[in-house]
C-alpha cells in the first residue's frame, strides 16, 4: 500500500511540474506578444512548440549532467582509494628497506610491529604493539625504532598483541654510556621527567648535550641510542653526578617499530 501512495505521488508530481513548464511557457509566450504585437497564431502555436522543445532540452542536459557528475564522483573516490594504496605500499617499502639496514648493522632477525595504543599514566609508561605469540614473539625482547633508538622492551605477551614497557617507566633500567667516550653508567626511567643516567662519579667525564647509547652488557644490543644529556647537577659533597637525560624517542600512536 506504502509503495502505492509513492507511486500515486510521483505521477502527481510530474503532472505538476509539465502544468507548471507549460503554464511559463504560455506566459512567456503572451510577454512576447504583448511587446510584439501581430504574431499570427500559426506563429504562436509554432514558437509554443519551439519553447517546449527547448525546455525538454534543458531538461535532458540536466539529466545528462547529473550522469556526468555520478561518474565524477565515482571516478574521485577511485583515485583517492588509488592514492591512498600507493601511499600505503610506500610506508610499507620504507619500513621494509629501514627494518633491512637495520638487520644488517644489529646482526639479528628483526619483527616490524606497529603502536596502537600508548599509555603515560603516574603508574608507568607503556606502548601495545600488534605482535604476540603468534607472531613468535616472547618477554623481555627489546623493541627499537626504525632509526636504531631503544624504545623499550615486551613486558607481557598476548596472542596477536603485546605490552611494552617504555624506558621512561620507572621500571626500566639499561646500561648505558657516552657516544665517543668512556663514560658508563645505568640508565632509569623518570616518567615525566625522562630518564636519570646513574652511578657516574664526581671523576667521570659527561657534558650537557651528549649523546647516551646502550654498551651491550646485558641482553640489549651494544649502540643503540637512548637520548641526550639535559642537565648534570655537580654537587662535590656526593659521590655520583645527578644527570637528566631525554629520550631520543617519543614513540606515538602509529608509530613503526621493530622487535629484536
Amino acid at each position: 500500500m506504502r509503495s502505492e501512495n509513492i507511486s500515486k505521488l510521483l505521477f502527481i508530481s510530474a503532472i505538476v511540474l509539465a502544468v507548471l513548464i507549460v503554464l511559463n511557457i504560455v506566459l512567456l509566450h503572451s510577454a512576447r506578444r504583448q511587446y510584439a504585437p501581430g504574431i499570427s497564431a500559426g506563429a504562436s502555436l509554432f514558437d509554443i512548440v519551439g519553447q517546449t522543445r527547448e525546455w525538454l532540452g534543458y531538461i535532458k542536459q540536466w539529466k545528462d549532467l547529473s550522469v556526468e557528475n555520478a561518474k565524477l564522483r565515482d571516478l574521485i573516490a577511485n583515485q583517492v582509494s588509488t592514492s591512498a594504496t600507493v601511499e600505503a605500499l610506500q610506508n610499507e617499502n620504507d619500513t621494509l628497506r629501514k627494518t633491512v639496514g637495520l638487520k644488517t648493522r644489529l646482526k639479528r632477525n628483526l619483527l616490524p610491529a606497529g603502536i596502537f595504543n600508548i599509555s603515560l599514566g603516574p603508574d608507568g609508561h607503556y606502548a601495545l604493539i600488534n605482535k604476540g605469540s603468534a607472531d613468535g614473539v616472547t618477554a623481555d625482547r627489546m623493541v627499537i625504532s626504525l632509526n636504531g633508538g631503544l624504545v623499550g622492551k615486551i613486558n607481557s605477551v598476548f596472542s596477536t598483541s603485546s605490552r611494552v614497557m617504555l624506558i621512561t617507566d620507572p621500571a626500566f633500567s639499561v646500561t648505558a654510556r657516552v657516544l665517543n667516550g668512556q663514560t658508563s653508567g645505568i640508565i632509569r626511567g623518570t616518567l615525566a621527567d625522562g630518564l636519570n643516567f646513574d652511578l657516574i662519579t664526581q671523576a667521570d667525564v659527561i657534558s650537557e648535550g651528549d649523546i647516551i647509547i646502550t654498551t651491550g652488557d646485558d641482553m640489549t644490543p651494544a649502540g643503540l641510542v637512548i637520548g641526550v644529556v639535559r642537565n648534570i647537577d655537580n654537587n662535590d659533597t656526593r659521590l655520583f653526578k645527578k644527570i637528566s637525560v631525554n629520550p631520543s624517542i617519543q614513540p606515538g600512536q602509529g608509530s613503526i617499530v621493530v622487535i629484536q
